[in-house]
């Protein structure tokens, strides 16, 4: 295979400029790519006017019935074949080899192009209904799967970030396995700008909420267990980053530290960000819903153990024993602060601190990305 395809990155955002766009992830996709030796094209799309006045209406449809009317906009079919047109009519996209897609395959269903792509998610739709998203028509439910289904069908190669994501593809959608791989997400941070975390030696504990949407990342319950952690006599402190504005829980509590939003295309911010995990010990992420959350690779980056629910793509970046430990969906916050307590107790927590820089280099870099996507390529194009 030639080490100079060139690969056309299809996206709404700059994959070369915008480091905040999907948690920073396509930036880093992009990243990813030239790291395994292709050249990329941005091929952007939702220029029309057009297309953002369907866009509008889905929403405003949406807030009308107080339903999903239609899913999301890359799930109602007349907006992707808008965005269809606008890839074809892209210059770029006659130098491509492959199209790369880090969302929106089914743009590629109603693509002229003809060129072989790439799909790349966290997840299929039928896994994330009734998950992440609730209240959906029928008809929306049946024109996102049927959509979804297809381009995954269709690609050249599959690529999720989970084994949950990947046996989707294989369960739901029939998709041929060959095709099907996965690749963890590594951290949506510079390799080069890594600052390793600290080991709990005793001491104040200082653990780290990292999450911008409270309620599905399980903040109260990361709240409780450190109530239930110092009740226990651990001197355990709450970093709270994410939220743009302090949850009711955590006020006027002296044991919690509101950090909020961090821009990371914001110096100061990124600076921040960073600095938040060279100066804790744990992560703690209770979330009820998770394809598989980057925070759990930029934790890895830094040697930080960490403790989160056992759902969706969790388990392939929380390995028990090795980095952290899943909790059984559902369990109190109690759980959590046994398994805490435990790890501190029997002197475990150093060894998961080494098993996490472990983890990060062999699969939860994006330089362990690229190596796996440039094998997949190289084979598939054998």
């Amino acid at each position: 295979m030639n080490a100079r395809k060139v690969i056309g990155f299809v996206s709404m955002d700059d994959p070369f400029h915008n480091r905040v766009a999907w948690s920073g992830t396509v930036y880093k996709l992009r990243e990813a790519i030239e790291m395994a030796g292709f050249e990329v094209r941005w091929i952007p799309y939702n220029a029309s006017l057009k297309n953002r006045m369907l866009d509008y209406s889905i929403r405003i449809q949406n807030r009308i019935f107080r339903k999903r009317i239609w899913l999301t906009k890359y799930h109602f079919r007349p907006v992707v074949k808008l965005w269809a047109k606008e890839i074809d009519a892209c210059p770029a996209i006659k130098e491509c080899d492959y199209l790369f897609f880090p969302l929106g395959a089914q743009i590629a269903l109603f693509s002229k192009s003809g060129k072989p792509y790439i799909n790349v998610s966290g997840h299929t739709i039928v896994d994330m209904l009734n998950y992440y998203f609730y209240n959906v028509t029928e008809k929306s439910k049946a024109m996102a799967i049927e959509m979804d289904a297809a381009a995954a069908q269709k690609a050249f190669i599959n690529i999720r970030s989970s084994k949950w994501a990947n046996d989707g593809l294989i369960n739901y959608y029939h998709c041929d396995s060959k095709k099907c791989h996965i690749l963890e997400f590594g951290p949506n941070i510079d390799t080069k700008d890594i600052r390793k975390g600290q080991t709990y030696k005793g001491g104040q504990l200082k653990i780290l909420f990292s999450g911008i949407d409270w309620g599905r990342k399980g903040g109260n319950i990361a709240v409780e267990t450190v109530e239930i952690l110092r009740s226990k006599g651990i001197d355990a402190k709450l970093i709270v980053a994410g939220p743009k504005h302090c949850p009711d829980i955590c006020n006027g509590k002296d044991y919690i530290d509101f950090v909020g939003y961090l821009n990371k295309n914001n110096a100061v911010d990124y600076d921040k960000y960073l600095s938040l995990y060279e100066n804790a010990h744990i992560l703690l992420l209770p979330t009820k819903a998770e394809c598989g959350a980057i925070v759990y690779s930029e934790a890895a980056a830094a040697g930080i153990p960490c403790y989160t629910y056992l759902t969706g793509g969790a388990s392939n970046s929380v390995v028990n024993g090795v980095n952290g430990y899943t909790i059984p969906l559902g369990s109190p916050a109690s759980a959590f602060a046994e398994q805490i307590l435990k790890d501190i107790r029997t002197g475990r927590i150093p060894s998961l601190h080494e098993g996490a820089l472990n983890l990060f280099k062999e699969k939860l870099s994006w330089e362990a990305w690229a190596r796996g996507f440039k094998k997949i390529m190289e084979e598939a194009s054998a």
